[in-house]
């Protein structure tokens, strides 16, 4: 590619960036506009943090105290980089070759553009000054040789990106057949999870500790010092081992190489940063050149021309008859006290959900949470009071409810183009609504139940309290309904299948939903009023060992049931004035 198709594609890639932000009108231009001043500020922020660091706080710490900033930034960085992964896994090319591959370009070029483009990220943005400015401050402070941080820090990132960017490929590549697109989403996604949580796990078991456990129990007067000699000496190896552990683990995982090339540099020894660039940048290449034949057979074909076998066609043979009553469906139940058509809308939508990669990857979240902090009770074995259990159990409701909210928020935006459905149909707009909210009501009760059960376990709850969860969270979920409603009627946004990520948003509706985001949590204070009405009568003496909170929980969900009946029929004549607009955005982009 020679310097003027170079340029033809920058200024291509420049005009796609402007068309873009027109679309989203003057309110998401402003609002991409304070992100990227929020983006900047933050970057210079860490600069300046981080040679402060480098030049000030270790001019005079140990080459292991350098050792582990520069772990703990590298995992920092590849947490967020992970993270910013875990939003779209499949690769998204910025020029999509097929459209530019008939005109007199090489594909290196255009894959390399598309390769540039992709190291615009947030995390890269933020870190990348960090590392560079913690590199220049310690150069200054301990002396030149330091500076063979720099060409490390760019080794490291090189590889980073260049397995992102191969990784990426090979998942369109697994992708381009339809049949195993869902499976490969959620497997990688599991994985990418349990990835991140072998620090934690490591950090539980803490194989370092072994040998501060050996430590006698303390002896009498006469022995003190002998006592603390042995502590000593337990904490002198315990410390050694920590470093060894450190020391292993760097030198055997690649992103480590350059936490070890500059404790060795700060050593005056520049032979391991040397290696460590040779070796992150060797990765890199070859990453880079596996990404560029994946993406040439990607384009080429060569993951669609396989031979299908061939079909045989077995002679029909006439089943037995079998006797009995024929079993029923889940979409030919009905559910108790709703329509036709909301009991439809809601199994329907039910089998929709628990069959898409996305909602399995949502629902992910809660549980890795539950493994988390669950592991983290028993390890620490902490102890709750029992006045706290009961406020534990509705903060643990609440997240699951908060981790929805992108579901539920955008319930339109992932029926794209089967909205017409509702749009062409006779059904009342309340009952859409209605069975919307009832098909999402197992996952986030079942989630709910599971996060109950696993606190009842470590930190048992009375009775009483225990039943009154019931009604607490049906009061919480339709409280949460509405505001989804909301949401879904007014700030609805395009989804791409198999993804949870939005197309384009306008920036108000983003906005709109963050706001509402932060005002979430006030909703459901009033459905803490029962306990709190109970704490005070038991405080000041009044009443004792009566299930306050089961009885108002119960009756307070019964008022929010009848709320809730009124709202959302309301809320159907919003709908009914705005589908059309609503099927205008959710089809956009998307078909």
């Amino acid at each position: 590619m020679n310097v003027e198709h170079f340029r033809a594609f920058l200024w291509l890639r420049w005009r796609l960036l402007i068309n873009q932000l027109r679309r989203g009108g003057i309110a998401n231009v402003v609002i991409l506009a304070l992100f990227a001043v929020g983006a900047v500020t933050l970057a210079i922020g860490a600069f300046v943090a981080f040679f402060l660091v480098g030049v000030f706080a270790l001019r005079d710490e140990s080459p292991t105290v350098i050792l582990y900033v520069w772990d703990g930034l590298v995992v920092a960085f590849l947490f967020a980089w992970c993270m910013g992964l875990m939003i779209e896994l499949q690769r998204s090319e910025v020029l999509s070759l097929d459209k530019v591959l008939h005109l007199p370009v090489s594909l290196r070029g255009a894959f390399l553009i598309n390769y540039v483009s992709s190291l615009f990220s947030v995390p890269l943005m933020v870190f990348l000054p960090g590392m560079l400015a913690l590199s220049l401050g310690l150069a200054i402070a301990r002396g030149p040789l330091l500076l063979l941080v720099l060409p490390l820090v760019a080794a490291f990132l090189l590889m980073v990106t260049a397995l992102t960017y191969q990784f990426q490929g090979w998942l369109a590549s697994l992708m381009a057949n339809k049949r195993r697109r869902r499976t490969v989403i959620v497997l990688v996604t599991a994985a990418f999870i349990l990835l991140c949580q072998l620090p934690n796990l490591v950090n539980l078991f803490r194989p370092w500790d072994h040998q501060a456990a050996n430590v006698p129990p303390p002896p009498t007067t006469e022995k003190q010092w002998e006592y603390l000699a042995d502590v000593r000496v337990a904490e002198q190896k315990t410390q050694q081992l920590k470093e060894y552990i450190f020391h292993l683990l760097n030198l055997f995982l690649p992103p480590g190489w350059l936490p070890l090339g500059a404790e060795a540099a700060a050593k005056g020894d520049p032979l391991p940063a040397l290696l460590g660039t040779l070796g992150l940048g060797s990765i890199g290449a070859f990453s880079l050149w596996r990404a560029y034949r994946t993406t040439l057979r990607l384009y080429t074909g060569a993951f669609n021309s396989g031979k299908r076998a061939p079909v045989v066609v077995a002679a029909a043979v006439a089943a037995p008859t079998k006797t009995g009553t024929p079993s029923v469906g889940l979409l030919e139940w009905k559910l108790p006290w709703v329509s036709d058509a909301a009991s439809a809308i809601a199994l329907s939508g039910f089998r929709s959900l628990v069959r898409a990669p996305e909602v399995k990857m949502l629902l992910l979240t809660p549980l890795i949470l539950v493994l988390v902090f669950g592991s983290l009770f028993f390890m620490k074995t902490i102890e709750l009071l029992e006045v706290v259990r009961p406020l534990v159990a509705f903060a643990a409701m609440s997240l699951i409810l908060v981790t929805m909210t992108q579901l539920l928020g955008n319930q339109f935006g992932f029926d794209r183009g089967g909205f017409r459905v509702f749009v062409l149909s006779a059904v009342p707009r309340r009952d859409i609504l209605l069975g919307k909210n009832l098909a999402v009501a197992p996952l986030a009760l079942g989630l709910s139940a599971v996060l109950i059960t696993a606190l009842q376990v470590m930190f048992p709850m009375r009775v009483d309290h225990l039943l009154a969860v019931v009604p607490q969270f049906v009061g919480m979920y339709l409280l949460f309904c509405l505001v989804a409603n909301f949401l879904s009627i007014f700030t609805p946004m395009p989804v791409r299948s198999g993804t949870l990520k939005p197309v384009n948003p306008k920036g108000m509706a983003l906005l709109v939903q963050v706001v509402l985001l932060f005002l979430y949590p006030l909703t459901l204070m009033p459905m803490l009023l029962p306990y709190g009405v109970e704490v005070a009568l038991d405080e000041f003496g009044r009443i004792h060992g009566v299930p306050i909170c089961l009885m108002l929980c119960v009756v307070e969900c019964a008022v929010i049931v009848f709320v809730y009946w009124l709202v959302v029929a309301k809320q159907g004549e919003w709908l009914q004035f705005r589908e059309l607009k609503i099927l205008e955005i959710v089809t956009s982009k998307t078909e």
